[in-house]
């Protein structure tokens, strides 16, 4: 998702409700469309991790983005932001430390932000450059979700629609489709 250049190229479903304008043969067993389900949270994530694995999985369910073979990319996402949430209240301590000596907020923030080395030289935190760190890789793996406004534009949702070639479970026999999915049948 990230750095990819322009337009990402139209489903071969699309191609053919559009009367296929190319005139190129199509290939009409492109795209994987996994069924639509949450996987179970690894046992290695943390507290806060667990607590968005919670919130994210029921939405990305709802709108057919989620399947049992993102269970990784879910847990890389959510352990970055259960690592920012703690870090980001270890730092909002130590800005609350300094308020409670009688500073104001904004020289709180300050004095939180720096450090003084053992040679007398200031310095950004170790906790500043971590958040910071761990900001960035939230806004990339929000990328692979559509979980930001310019990402979801990229993102297609599985409808669960198969050829029907040996090996291939058909696709499940309710129609129940929910989210964006819905959108992305043929009739």
């Amino acid at each position: 998702m990230i750095g990819s250049r322009g337009p990402l190229p139209k489903p071969a479903a699309l191609k053919v409700l559009e009367g296929n304008p190319g005139k190129r043969a199509l290939n009409l067993s492109d795209g994987v469309n996994p069924r639509v389900e949450i996987p179970s949270p690894p046992k290695h994530l943390g507290q806060e991790a667990k607590k968005e694995w919670k919130r994210i999985a029921p939405l990305l369910e709802e709108l057919g983005l989620i399947s049992g073979l993102d269970r990784a990319a879910l847990a890389l996402y959510c352990q970055a932001v259960g690592r920012l949430s703690e870090l980001e209240m270890a730092f909002n301590g130590k800005v609350q430390g300094h308020v409670n000596e009688g500073m104001t907020y904004p020289d709180a923030v300050f004095a939180a932000s720096r450090v003084v080395t053992p040679s007398g030289y200031e310095q950004q935190s170790v906790i500043v450059n971590l958040i910071a760190g761990h900001r960035l890789q939230v806004h990339r793996h929000l990328a692979h979700f559509g979980l930001s406004p310019s990402a979801r534009a990229r993102v297609q949702p599985s409808n669960y629609v198969q050829p029907s070639l040996p090996g291939i479970d058909p696709a499940p026999s309710q129609n129940v489709v929910s989210g964006f999915a819905k959108f992305s049948l043929v009739p």
